[in-house]
Formats: structure tokens, sequence, C-alpha cells
């Protein structure tokens, strides 16, 4: 069974072994041999098992270049702001009479994600910035990686959306005025996002009234400042005229950042001249003058006296050498500074005229993509520092301790640390910025409080929407793994998995669901749930039939249609829903697949495949034995495919959509794809990601871009607007479509998914959901049901121990025994539909005492359920131990807890696992869980201790 809790050791970037994506998008037939010519010359080959994260990171950086073609093309960001600016107009008439006929986009979620009772609650997506206001803290403005700039008012209770019309949504900086805090400048820019997939950002923006409205400060013709990713604005302190933006240029034509450097403006943003020429994350004012400095990245550390004007290196000790740099000034005394380069740490008590390195291991990994720094309010000696986990040094970095545990349960703060605060006015007071949002200690790190609340910046991949329920959805995303929802915004895990990808609900038998997370050994990762998608439920797919191949992508293609699941390299496979063996029904297609679209049309499922390599392959009818895929490409004239969409009554009317720049990025045939004729007119200049087609208007189309969804009524003749609702400029990369009700939804990569209801149609049945709390043998159950189009009328429980039925909203039971039942919550609407949803109701007994030093054997559990022991430690113990040994073909996991705290969680391949607590071991009633990830049948357990009894009562006052 896939271990979806454990075994992860950091989240957001993380978990498995992966394979290039296989090529950009060039408008050729060539694209191919372009691609096999990369795998073949090592950027594709997978590197095997034990291949460094960051290695990882980097194939997310090239499946989003090359997936749009941004090597391809210097002038993507520029483009891409001319579109943006093309829709903004084009909303201000389009979006009022959408908003007329009822069609408005509204959020679904994740209004950040449930971690079930991981001690760190909800996550939310990437934080690239974290900007408390002055003398009052309760106001804190965070960047997020794609999601905009969040505005909190009451400690991160609650966060509002500040930046949603300005047109570009990834964040790099969040700077307040020294002298005026209303006044906010934002640099865009994802710097984490890696080279060309930064081609978002859109400069430096300024709010004058606390991000009420937004002004554009680049600049002008000769005077502009050029950066896409802006790592850094400083404003001067003595002068707020006199701005400092720096960061990482451009993408030019090869692909590669250019123009990175420094930029000042002395007029407040309306012109501005460079002054240096190198990347830059952090530029920091001495508080109260002109002087400043600059970390640069592979270069050193620069000092200016007259409010960058002027520099002058101030790098004797450093070795500046490394792809990050990050700087912090200790608020308390300027002229100690630190500099954390890659896994180096250095320190200057005069201002930068000497460093001396205070570490040589300041990073625990991932040196390349999370780095960060701070210092202590008014100890110049106590610092945090980030990388994987965030840490902290009291003696100025010679010594760190971390501040959370390792993965798991009982982590404190999400890992993959982006950025560490230190409160200006208590000292105890700070701000920790992850992969999975924001956190805040007020006590010095003892302990957390989760600020994610109703943050949406989640970016997916993919989603996947229910048969029968469009309030039940799916989601893959970066950074977060996979979730679903099915009535709350706040979503909840499903797979831990670093990234998820692909998401796909069995129509047959819709309690059956399919998520994808990163290839391994050249083979894809498909998991499947039998319980509707719940957490746990997951395990993985056999891969038996399948080739192991270079060319299954980084985000394998995978479908459904009937009972029949689809996934593809440069080959289709095939395998019933239920089934563990595929079958190859296609021919080597040149190049791995980009999207595959069967559907069931009668007793017939024509299915479509399109490839990365611009090809487009074609079967009448993929369900038989031994079907025939023909290459339709005809005339189309190449570029990933990104998306293809039937007529959901004729296979022979079909559309594409193109991922890339210039030509056309929308495609139609009426003859199955024998000839492609380029339409759309009216779509922006930038990449098509998705196609729908109204099941009840097929004249009526939609496509997602990267700026926003646009809609024909002409079968795509031309396309206007239809984003009322939506963040302008949000990336939305997948559409699903449902005619009962009559529902398009939208997964966006950057803020989650949202839906639109296209019009009236028949009632929708309603859609149950609850939750449960145990006390003993009492269960106490939680409804939270919902009605798209109505509300609740009834309710009725069936608890699963032959009890009678009970009817009211939210009841509590009683079981005569302890064990496992499934509760049953059948819904009515106020049109007389009906719907069920179950969930296992586990009651555990009192744990089983053990004994110091004696093993218990002999025990067996049903998978997915728990053993629980205990273990009285007295005071004075020490070598406190727990060890589990069972057959070699079981795997058990571990978890000890003490007050309900866990201390430890062992969760290996098998079932031999142990957990030692540190000495002393703290007195109390310790509590071992078992947790069976296979069923157990000889399992055996033992806790021991020393403890020095007569010692310590013979010589003890």
């Amino acid at each position: 069974m896939v271990k979806s809790m454990h075994g992860w050791r950091a989240w957001g970037a993380l978990a498995g072994f992966l394979v290039l994506p296989t090529g950009a998008a060039l408008a050729s037939h060539d694209e191919a041999k372009h691609i096999e010519d990369l795998l073949e010359n090592g950027e594709g080959h997978e590197q095997g098992e034990g291949r460094e994260e960051s290695w990882q990171i980097e194939q997310r950086q090239l499946w989003f270049e090359r997936t749009r073609g941004l090597r391809t093309n210097p002038d993507a960001s520029r483009e891409r702001a001319a579109s943006v600016e093309a829709l903004r107009q084009q909303r201000r008439s389009k979006d009022p009479a959408q908003e007329l006929s009822g069609e408005t986009w509204v959020p679904v979620g994740p209004s950040s994600m449930s971690m079930t009772d991981w001690i760190m609650g909800k996550v939310a997506g990437r934080i690239n910035a974290v900007t408390p206001v002055p003398g009052n803290e309760d106001t804190v403005y965070v960047g997020s990686a794609a999601g905009g700039v969040w505005k909190t008012t009451d400690a991160g209770a609650s966060w509002t959306p500040v930046f949603d019309q300005v047109g570009t949504l990834p964040i790099g900086a969040v700077t307040l005025d020294p002298n005026n805090s209303n006044r906010v400048w934002v640099g865009t820019g994802d710097k984490n996002g890696g080279g060309c997939a930064g081609y978002f950002g859109q400069g430096v923006f300024l709010s004058e009234n606390a991000g009420a409205s937004w002004s554009a400060r680049n600049g002008g013709s000769g005077t502009d400042m050029p950066l896409s990713i802006v790592n850094a604005v400083a404003v001067q302190p003595t002068d707020s005229s006199v701005v400092l933006a720096g960061g990482a240029g451009t993408c030019g034509p090869t692909g590669a950042l250019s123009g990175a450097g420094v930029f000042r403006s002395a007029d407040g943003g309306l012109t501005w001249s460079r002054v240096l020429s190198t990347n830059v994350e952090d530029i920091v004012f001495v508080p109260g003058t002109s002087t400043v400095y600059a970390g640069l990245i592979n270069t050193g550390v620069s000092k200016s006296t007259d409010g960058g004007v002027t520099w002058t290196s101030v790098s004797t000790g450093l070795n500046p050498a490394g792809s990050r740099l990050r700087l912090a000034m200790s608020p308390s005394d300027s002229n100690t500074l630190y500099a954390l380069i890659g896994t180096r740490l250095y320190r200057t008590t005069d201002g930068g005229s000497s460093w001396s390195q205070t570490n040589a291991a300041a990073c625990e990994g991932q040196c390349s993509y999370n780095l960060t720094l701070a210092v202590h309010p008014t100890d110049p000696s106590t610092i945090l520092l980030g990388t994987i986990r965030h840490h902290r040094s009291i003696n100025g970095g010679t010594a760190l301790t971390a501040m959370t545990s390792s993965w798991g349960t009982s982590q404190k703060v999400h890992q993959d640390t982006h950025v560490v605060r230190y409160s200006q006015t208590n000292p105890n007071r700070f701000w920790v910025g992850t992969d999975g949002g924001l956190w805040r200690s007020d006590d010095g790190g003892l302990s957390y409080v989760n600020m994610n609340s109703n943050l949406n910046i989640t970016q997916f991949y993919d989603i996947a929407v229910h048969p029968n329920d469009v309030n039940i959805v799916f989601g893959g995303a970066q950074d977060n793994g996979s979730s679903g929802r099915r009535t709350s915004l706040q979503w909840g895990l499903t797979f831990a998995s670093g990234d998820g990808f692909m998401n796909a609900v069995d129509p047959t038998t819709p309690s059956r669901v399919f998520q994808t997370s990163y290839p391994s050994s050249n083979l894809p990762n498909i998991v499947r749930s039998n319980a509707s998608g719940s957490l746990g439920s997951f395990e993985l797919m056999p891969r038996t039939g399948m080739t192991a191949s270079s060319t299954f992508p980084w985000v394998t293609p995978m479908a459904i249609a009937g009972n029949l699941l689809f996934a593809s390299s440069n080959t289709l496979y095939r395998t019933t829903t239920n089934g563990s063996t595929w079958t190859a029904v296609s021919p080597n297609m040149g190049s791995a697949a980009s999207v595959v679209t069967p559907q069931l049309i009668g007793v017939l499922m024509p299915t479509y495949v399109g490839t990365s390599g611009g090809r487009i392959y074609f079967s009448p009818d993929a369900s038989i034995p031994t079907p025939t895929f023909t290459n339709v490409t005809g005339d189309y004239p190449g570029g990933i495919v990104s998306d293809v969409a039937m007529d959901p009554t004729n296979a022979q009317r079909v559309f594409i959509t193109r991922s890339g720049f210039g030509a056309s990025r929308f495609y139609r045939s009426t003859t199955g794809g024998t000839t492609w004729t380029a339409a759309g007119a009216g779509l922006p200049n930038v990449p098509a990601n998705s196609v729908a087609v109204d099941p009840l208007n097929t004249n009526r189309l939609f496509v997602a871009t990267d700026i926003g969804v646009y809609e024909s009524t002409d079968s795509g003749d031309n396309f206007s607007a239809y984003s009322a609702g939506l963040p302008l400029g949000v990336v939305v990369s997948d559409l699903e479509i449902d005619d009962a009700p009559h529902v398009l939804t939208a997964g966006t990569y950057s803020r989650g998914a949202w839906r639109v209801v296209l019009g009236n149609s028949a009632n929708a049945p309603p859609t149950p959901d609850f939750v449960y709390s145990v006390n003993d043998r009492t269960a106490t159950f939680d409804e939270s049901s919902i009605d798209f189009d109505g509300s609740i009328a009834s309710y009725s429980w069936d608890f699963g121990d032959g009890s009678p039925a009970v009817t009211t909203a939210d009841p509590s039971h009683t079981y005569a025994t302890y064990g496992s039942f499934t509760a049953v919550l059948t819904v009515t609407d106020d049109d007389g539909a009906s719907s069920s949803f179950s969930r296992v109701v586990r009651l555990f007994a009192p744990p089983t005492p053990l004994v110091n030093g004696v093993t218990v054997s002999g025990l067996s559990a049903a998978q997915n359920d728990e053993l629980r022991y205990s273990l009285v430690v007295p005071p004075g113990a020490s070598n406190l131990s727990f060890v589990t040994t069972g057959p070699g073909t079981e795997d058990a996991d571990l978890t000890i807890k003490l007050n309900d705290e866990t201390l430890c969680e062992s969760a290996g391949a098998n079932a031999n696992e142990t957990c030692n607590i540190p000495n002393p071991p703290a007195p109390g009633t310790y509590l071992a869980i078992v947790l069976a990830y296979s069923s157990l049948t000889n399992q055996a357990i033992t806790g021991s201790f020393t403890s020095d009894i007569l010692f310590r009562n013979g010589f003890e006052p």
C-alpha cells in the first residue's frame, strides 16, 4: 500500500524520481526529433533513485517552460502583458453582461487544505514574502508564489486578496514605505519558479491606500525598469521618492534569464536607471539613513552611502560562489549583518569591512530552492535561518537548532522555508512562510499559530469533477499533493506526493478515484482509491504490461471513459478501472503524449491522443481488444497539443488547443482530424491550456488560457472574454463541464478551483457530508451537507451496527462494542432527490498495557486498522525504546505519543519499526500506535526502558 502520509521528507518539491518533460512547443513536426535529441543528450534521462530533490524542482521548471514554448519566445513576458491589458479593456464591457446573466465565476477552494490531525494544521500554497505593518502586527501582507498579494487585519483569522485586478499574480517582494505604511510596494515574479517560468511578472507596483488600488511604477521608454522577476524592493528611509528594485531579469531568446540587476528611481518609480548589473535577493537600508546594502548573487555584498547611486564591494572574507545569497541586517546594530550563501553562513560586525564564516553547514538541503534569513530585533547574535526547516542560532550562527521536527504529523510548521520574519517590537514573535503557507510564533518558537485560514493560493495542474455531483472535485497541485472537496471550501488531503498531477473519477463506479504523482523508474505513478478518494485509501496501481520509457512525461496523461483507464508515454496504455494489467493499444507516436481524450458515444469509444511533438492520433473505438490508431495530424502545423475536446455526440467534430505563442492557439476539425482549420479569432497570444464543449449547446465552446477563460458561441470562429469574477490574468490550467447541473469548473495554476453556473437544468441531487468525533464508544456526528440548487429537507442515519435509523441532523450514538462501523448519511433535498455518503467510524478499545521489556507477539489486524498499547514510564528512566517486528511481506508503522503529542514516527517499508525517545524521557503513560498498512498476521511489539529504581530510592532524599 502506498504510504500516503509518511516517508516524504519535504512536501513541497520532492517525493519521487522524475523524467524530463518532453520538449518545447516548436511549430513543426520535427518536434519529436527535437525531444528525442534532448533525451539522448542527457537532459531527459531519469537519473535514478537517490537523485537530489533540487533536480526534481528543476524538472518542474523545465516542464512549465517547454509546455509553453518559453525557451523559443524571447518576447513571452511582453506578449502576455499586452494580452492582459487587452483583456482588461474587454472585460470592462463583457463582465457586466456576464454578471447580468448570472454567469459569474466563484471560487470553490481550496480555502486552505486540511491535514487531518497533523499538528501543523491547515496548509495553503507557497509564500515568498511576509510583511507585517509596524505598530499593528495584526495587519500583515503576504506575497504568494502565484496567487497574488493577500492582506489580513485580524492576525490571519481571515484574508482578503488585494492584488486581483493588477494582471499578474506571482509575487517576489512586498515592502512598506518606512515613512508611510499605507504605501505598499510589490515586486512581481516568482524567483522560485525558475528561469522562464517567471514570465508572468510585470515589474513593480505601488499602492498608496494600503492595497485598495495599484499602479504600475516601471518607468517609461528609455527610463524603464525591465525586470519581470523582482526579488527585492527597498525604500530609502530619509526620502520616500528613492526606491531600489532588484531581481533576476527577463526571459531571453535562449530560455535563460538576462538583464538582472538593481534599478534606482528618485521619483517614486516614474523613471529608473540601472545601478548594478547582478541578480539580487535582498536590498537593506540602514534605518534612518541613505546607506544601503545589496546581496549580489555569485558576486558578494555591495554597499552604498548615497541611496544607491554609487556602490562599493564589501565582501572581504566572503566566498560568494553560489546560486543564492541571502542578506539580513541586525535591527539593533546596523554594523552586524549576515550573509547566507548555499550552505555557508557569514557574519560581519563592522558594516561589511570584513566577514567571517560562522557555519559551513547551514543548509540542510535544497539550498537553491529554499533559503532565507532574519535577525532578532534586540539581539544581534540571535538569528532565524530557513532552508528545508527553520532553525535558530543564539551565537551568531555557530550552532543552529531546528525549530520543528522532520516531516510527519508532529511537524509544527510545514517544510521548505522561503521566508522568516521577526517582529520589530516583540522579540518573541516571528513569522515563517513555507511551501505550505504561513505560521507565527509568539513565544520564541515553543508553539505556533496557523495563519492559513482562507488563503486560496493553490497551483493546480489538473482537476476532475465527480460525474454525478459537481460539488465533489479533486485536484493535483504544485507543492500540495492531491486533494479533494465535497461540501467545504476547505479541501482535504487525499494523497501526499509532493506535487500532485492528474485526477480521474470512474463514471461506472464513482467511489473509484485515480490520482497521479511523479513518474518513477521510467514508469508512471498512478494510485487508486476504492473509497471515494478518502485519505489513506489510495494504493499504487500495478504497472504490469507497461514498458519503462523515458517518454513518460512529468505530468503523465491519464483519462477515463466507461470502465477503461488510459495512461500514456509515447505509447498509449489501457486497463480496466479495477484492473491490474496494462495493454499497449497504440503504435509508437514519436513523442510523449500530452493529452488523452476518450469518450463513450453509444457503444463506441472514440479516442484522440495529442503529443508533445505536435502529432494527433485517433481511434474510432479504443474499447475493442485491438484498437486501430491513425495519425490524423494532417495539416495541423505543429506545437504541443494541450487539450482535445469532442462534440459529445459526434466524434468527427473535434477541437484542440495549442500551448505556445504565435500562430493559432485553437484548431478544429469536422472530419475526425483528416483536415484541421485554424480558428479562434479573439483568443489572446498566450498559451491555451484546455477546451470544453457545452453539451447543451455544442456551438458554445470555452478555452482556458494563461490569462483567463474565453467563450465562443459560433463553434470557435470568434472568442471573447468569459472571466467575470476571476482574478485578472489568472492562469487557467483545466476546464471540466457538466450538463446536469449545467456547470463549468476551472482549475487554475495559482488560485485553486472556480466554477460558473451556465444556466438552469434539472434538479441536482444534494451532496451529503459529515465528520465525527469519538469518546470511548460514543460517536458524535456533525453533518455539513449542501444542495446545489435548493436546500436539505431531511436526514437519515444508518450507524452500521443494526440499530434503528435516526433522522436528526447531528446525532450522537453509543455503540455496544469497540470496532469499525460504516456509518451512512442519506440526505434528501426539497425537490425529493436523495444521495448517500459513508465514513468508517473506528472505536478503539483502551490500549493494552505493556510491561517493561516484555514482548507481546502474535498480533493481527486488518489493513488500515490500528493496534494500541500503553507503557508507564517512571521518573528517572532512560533509554526508552519501542520496537515492532513482523513478517517481511507485511507493513506496519509505529507512532509514539505522550499526552496527545507525537514524539516519534517510524514508517519504513516493512513491519519492523523502531522509535527511540531521547534521554531523559518525560515520565508518564506513553501510547504506542501500530498502524496496519497491510494486513498483519504475526506482529510483535516491545516497549522497554532502563530505570535505576533501587539506586534512586536508596540515595535520594
